[in-house]
């Protein structure tokens, strides 16, 4: 049995099945069409492996931050399967994928920039939150701070959002750290 993955916050779709030894994954540039690519790369990866939507026992899925449409793709694709399925969801954040996919052994620091500011939070060498997820506008207080290279290392992802509790399929929602101007 299988975990699917699901990254959709950026221009590039990942995809990926991990079964607690094999990784298998695809990966594709969209940096506009998400909607038109993911559902065939799911239906592929498990065409190529010849696996079928029953050998899938969860799904894990970053939740953001990041690209507003591509993420709420993403969430669709994995709650509509969670549910379909019944099976559980677990939802981690793009910078605490960026977070732990780090072998670096102290504090550390991920720093995403938008066009108006920084996305930024903070783990200790435990993958222990110091600095919950905020959006700044100046990070000039994490300098000395070791930052992430934003690269991911898809296992490390996967068993770090399966030690939280799983998501309602229902419930699902998108990680929007900063507040649009509709909500202010």
């Amino acid at each position: 049995m299988f975990t699917l993955f699901i990254d959709t916050h950026g221009d590039i779709i990942i995809v990926a099945l991990y079964d607690g030894e094999k990784l298998i994954e695809k990966i594709k540039e969209s940096k506009y069409s998400h909607a038109v690519y993911l559902s065939s790369m799911i239906r592929d990866i498990l065409k190529e492996n010849n696996l079928n939507f029953k050998n899938i026992k969860d799904i894990v899925a970053v939740n953001g931050p990041g690209s507003f449409t591509g993420i709420r793709i993403g969430l669709t694709h994995s709650k509509t399967l969670a549910y379909l399925l019944n099976i559980p969801i677990y939802l981690v954040s793009t910078l605490s994928s960026y977070l732990v996919s780090s072998d670096v052994n102290k504090n550390k620091v991920c720093i995403l920039e938008d066009n108006k500011g920084y996305y930024v939070s903070e783990f200790d060498q435990y993958n222990n939150i110091i600095y919950e997820e905020k959006y700044l506008e100046d990070v000039n207080r994490f300098e000395d701070e070791f930052c992430v290279p934003l690269k991911l290392n898809i296992v490390k992802v996967i068993e770090f959002a399966k030690k939280s509790d799983s998501v309602d399929a229902h419930l699902v929602r998108a990680n929007y750290v900063k507040k649009i101007e509709v909500e202010k």
